[in-house]
């Protein structure tokens, strides 16, 4: 049998449970489990309290643990033990178990003797070359003087030559104008087939500048502007090969200024909508 005791502070008048207890505590000579839990007391303070689990007399250590084992069922079982003390004991009841099984360690794997190395048979040298005298025989690498260490390669530090500055982008106002409706001039928020753009300088435009017009980075056409002073205007259609091939795209328009280096795209403008 286990025999669970308790053993809370003594009160008056209870030395019939005290010679039960020290009847039960002689008895545990062979295997003896003892732990104390904290709880707290009617009075508000904390107290503790000591749980003893003796085994039979003459059990083995392997029915011991079992006991442990069945104790522990029981104390988890326990619907009417308080939360905390049925921690408590089930955390000491779980290391002593652990404490008194013994672990086994796992087996080593058997690792196969490596194979031994054979040692590859001498070739013996190619007749012909064994029949050669010493003086004509091909000359060894060994014999040739060892070539001078590498000499560290010069490097020379020569500056970079700047690009030529960018270009200022022209002030220029687009207005554009359906064919196909009478009205003026307005904004380019989307362009059509046939439609006449109108470009404004709104500063002197001198000669080599040009508008490049591309259907989703595609390059589709370029228009160069004439000789413009201030309040100046050009006015042509929407180049055709813009709207080629496709019912509806987007389009963007670079301004494109030529210099001694070469033309630069000095803006952009877009993208607009094309309808074809």
């Amino acid at each position: 049998m286990i025999a669970w005791l308790l053993l809370l502070a003594a009160a008056p008048g209870a030395e019939s449970a005290t010679k039960a207890t020290e009847t039960l505590a002689a008895s545990c000579l062979d295997h003896k489990f003892e732990t104390t839990v904290r709880q707290t007391g009617p009075d508000g303070k904390p107290r503790g309290s000591k749980v003893k689990i003796c085994g039979k007399p003459g059990q083995s250590d392997s029915d011991w643990v079992g006991t442990l084992k069945d104790a522990l069922d029981k104390v988890t079982g326990d619907s009417k033990m308080s939360a905390s003390v049925k921690a408590q004991l089930v955390a000491a009841l779980n290391a002593e178990i652990a404490r008194l099984t013994p672990t086994r360690a796992p087996k080593p794997e058997a690792v196969a003797a490596p194979a031994p190395i054979l040692a590859a048979p001498a070739l013996a040298p190619p007749a012909a070359l064994a029949a050669r005298p010493e003086t004509e025989r091909a000359p060894q690498y060994s014999t040739y003087t060892p070539l001078p260490a590498p000499k560290p390669a010069a490097t020379a530090i020569v500056g970079a030559t700047p690009g030529p500055p960018p270009l200022p982008a022209p002030r220029l106002t687009f207005r554009c104008t359906a064919t196909n409706a009478v009205g003026a001039d307005g904004p380019c928020d989307l362009l059509e087939r046939e439609m006449l753009l109108t470009v404004q300088a709104d500063e002197n435009i001198p000669a080599g500048t040009s508008l490049r017009f591309l259907r989703r980075g595609d390059d589709r056409a370029e228009v160069a502007l004439l000789t413009l002073r201030r309040g100046q205007s050009q006015r042509f259609p929407l180049p055709a090969r813009v709207c080629q091939g496709v019912s509806g795209s987007r389009v963007e328009i670079q301004v494109v200024r030529t210099a001694n280096s070469g033309p630069q795209v000095v803006d952009t403008r877009g993208p607009f909508e094309l309808r074809c």
